[in-house]
């Protein structure tokens, strides 16, 4: 594991007075800065570092301040303590970057037949910090895309923060279609759907389904999510891509009234708009599979939730819910 610690020297003052004031200055316990909530607030309790400024002696060397000395009791009390502190940290962290899914077989074939047909060439294998080159250059058209839609428009007249890119990793979307309970006939439809790629492959994954509909603010991303329709190889489910706003109720009376299960990775959804949505048009029964948004209503019963480590520091969460109510 690796840590970095800072330390952070006093404000600088003139050596007239800041000598003198550290010959003079009897030593003083440490004070104590919280990395975190304390344990009345968490179940998890963080332990407090000492202010390691206080431990530092200066001269008056003429280049600057330099550490002359770190007196050796709380050197050692303050290396206990980052000890601990790293421990801690290390316990807190759902060993991101290096969560594996368990998939079978059929889950293995559907996921590299979708993933093969989106990064098709080698160039758009090759990984980069941000993802794949084929998931940038997506997500560069997608962002041409929005900023062609509202180019001449008011703030009022578009959306912004709703229309931002991602991708759901196929590994942590097998998981979470396991976990809703798929069945033979179903409607599945995917809110935000992007290039295609969650609606493709929750088709591969689950052949059996009775339709697959993306819905997609941005016609541009509707076309290009056709255009990877029938890159996909092998057995997929009946697909279809529209494009609409899941605000308007005639887009919601068509698509969620007959869905069985709706998937929605709601990062940049604005809060509670998809939640109301559902709540009014979902029959009982259905499963809704929410990625890093909750849903707090009553209406909706939480079946599991899971977690995917998706890349250094970053952590998606995935909940799957039954509507009750």
């Amino acid at each position: 594991m690796l840590m970095a610690v800072a330390l952070v020297a006093a404000p600088v003052t003139p050596f007239s007075t800041s000598i003198q004031n550290l010959a003079t200055k009897s030593p003083a316990t440490p004070a104590l800065h919280p990395l975190a909530k304390t344990a009345s607030s968490t179940p998890t309790r963080l332990h407090l570092v000492p202010d390691v400024s206080s431990l530092i002696a200066y001269t008056n060397d003429p280049v600057g301040d330099i550490l002359a000395e770190i007196k050796p009791a709380y050197l050692a009390a303050t290396l206990v303590a980052i000890g601990a502190v790293g421990v801690t940290f290390a316990q807190l962290l759902p060993s991101i970057g290096a969560a594996a899914f368990v998939l079978t077989e059929e889950e293995e074939a559907a996921v590299n037949a979708v993933a093969n047909a989106y990064d098709a060439a080698d160039w758009e294998k090759e990984d980069t910090e941000q993802g794949t080159k084929g998931y940038v250059n997506r997500r560069r058209q997608a962002n041409e895309a929005k900023d062609a839609y509202q180019e001449g428009k008011s703030n009022r007249e578009i959306r912004d923060s709703s229309l931002r890119y991602a991708e759901t990793n196929l590994d942590f979307l097998a998981v979470l279609m396991r976990a809703a309970g798929v069945q033979r006939g179903q409607v599945f439809v995917d809110v935000g759907s992007g290039c295609g790629r969650t609606t493709l492959g929750a088709a591969a994954l689950y052949p059996s389904l009775g339709k697959c509909t993306g819905v997609e603010f941005l016609p541009e991303l509707v076309k290009m999510s056709n255009g990877y329709r029938g890159k996909v190889k092998g057995r997929k489910a009946s697909t279809d891509f529209v494009s609409g706003d899941f605000t308007d109720p005639a887009v919601q009376s068509r698509l969620f009234g007959k869905a069985d299960i709706v998937f929605a990775s709601a990062t940049y959804f604005n809060k509670n708009e998809l939640e109301v949505a559902l709540e009014d048009t979902l029959k009982v029964g259905s499963k809704v599979i929410m990625v890093d948004q909750r849903l707090r209503g009553s209406a909706f019963k939480l079946l599991e939730e899971v977690n995917d480590a998706a890349g250094d520091l970053q952590l998606n969460t995935g909940y799957v819910y039954e509507k009750v109510a």
